[in-house]
């Protein structure tokens, strides 16, 4: 069921899961994650793809960052598709796409978790998963509640970690670029839940040289950072790695890539 929220900084959203928004706010508002140190220099009216935009905070936050972006929201879950468009809808420049982005063009089976839809995707890990939550609390939570948040975890997770599958549709970012005459990206966020080589994989030349800035996270399960920053490096970009204290011990990453020469 979802609700109504006003943020922190004043913006009303409809929300989903409440943790789930406070968990976004504080990484894409009060963090900032997704920026490299030092922030990027986008041209005026800059183009920016949303891939995996749950319920559309970093399109609120991109519209916020650069006044006059024309930004392109990707959400394959029509259930949560329906507040992503509900919640950008008053933002001139925003369009959501009831799309998934993939290596090539096709319908797919998604594993949809509504008590926790961050999670959802393609190939979920409930085990991996698990782990991160772990992880995370285990470095976030002050020493005098770690012990009583750890051992509520894994009975909140059994009940939020239960999903069913739905059937959605997958383009390619190369298609999406042809379909809609898109000139140029100049910031492309990758966010997909252990799907973000199959994204990039689904980028063929021409549309590399449309990019100027990517954001991609990574969960390094089985090679999986190794092979983003390959296909970085053999597209022409430099990338460099981030992991967040938060997600000490992990495999998960932020990676920040531009044209070599940039």
């Amino acid at each position: 069921m979802t609700s109504l929220r006003m943020l922190p900084n004043g913006l009303n959203v409809i929300q989903v899961n409440q943790a789930e928004t406070d968990y976004l706010y504080h990484e894409i508002f009060t963090d900032a994650v997704y920026l490299p140190p030092g922030g990027v220099t986008l041209p005026k009216r800059p183009v920016v793809v949303d891939v995996g935009a749950n319920i559309g905070l970093f399109t609120l936050f991109a519209a916020r960052e650069w006044p006059g972006a024309l930004v392109h929201a990707f959400e394959p879950v029509p259930e949560v598709f329906d507040v992503l468009r509900d919640n950008i809808r008053a933002l001139p420049g925003a369009t959501a796409h009831n799309v998934a982005l993939g290596g090539s063009v096709g319908r797919r089976e998604l594993t949809y978790y509504p008590g926790y839809t961050m999670m959802s995707g393609f190939d979920p890990d409930d085990e991996a998963n698990l782990e991160l939550v772990r992880a995370h609390v285990a470095n976030t939570a002050g020493p005098e509640r770690r012990a009583a948040v750890l051992d509520a975890v894994d009975a909140v997770l059994a009940e939020r970690l239960v999903g069913h599958n739905v059937a959605c549709e997958v383009t390619t970012l190369t298609r999406f670029v042809a379909d809609f005459a898109i000139e140029r990206i100049d910031f492309l966020k990758v966010d997909v839940e252990g799907a973000e080589v199959e994204v990039l994989q689904g980028i063929d030349g021409d549309t590399w040289r449309k990019i100027g800035f990517l954001v991609v996270e990574v969960l390094d399960r089985d090679g999986e950072l190794a092979a983003v920053r390959r296909i970085l490096r053999e597209s022409g970009f430099t990338s460099k790695a981030h992991q967040d204290a938060a997600y000490r011990g992990t495999g998960l990453h932020l990676v920040h890539a531009r044209p070599a020469g940039l």
